[in-house]
């Protein structure tokens, strides 16, 4: 995989597009299995680093797409395997809020851009309406 034209330069890139791509395509066939639920497992037996997806992303983007399909395949399968029992669900709900940002809940008061920097007032306004659009009554 190494780049010829730059002997002796440590930090070459070493990616190629091709190679790119072949490693992305690995990626969704293994995620194709219900074995993989994290990014590391796949990784690991493609023997790379984790962090080195996003990176080629950003070298390529045309292979965003292809990352996606890898990230939505684990987290079908997380979800999978935690419903039938193959997982712990405590590890499954780990996994699914560190890499794919699942939450318990809505926090609309902190997590919320939209409404920080807003007065309590205006705040309960905003919810208000939104409960209103949603057909939510109060009780």
């Amino acid at each position: 995989m190494a780049y010829e034209g730059l002997k002796g330069n440590k930090n070459a890139e070493i990616w190629t597009e091709k190679e790119t791509l072949d490693l992305f395509y690995e990626a969704i066939e293994l995620t194709e299995s219900l074995e993989y639920d994290f990014i590391g497992e796949i990784a690991k037996d493609q023997g790379v680093y984790r962090s080195l997806y996003p990176h080629l992303i950003t070298r390529f983007p045309e292979c965003k797409r292809l990352y996606d399909i890898v990230l939505s395949n684990l987290e079908a399968n997380c979800f999978r395997n935690a419903k039938k029992g193959d997982i712990k669900e405590a590890t499954a709900i780990v996994n699914l809020k560190s890499n794919y940002k699942w939450t318990d809940r809505n926090d609309v008061t902190s997590n919320n851009k939209e409404l920080k920097g807003l007065t309590t007032e205006q705040r309960e306004e905003r919810i208000s309406e939104l409960k209103d659009k949603l057909g939510i009554k109060d009780e």
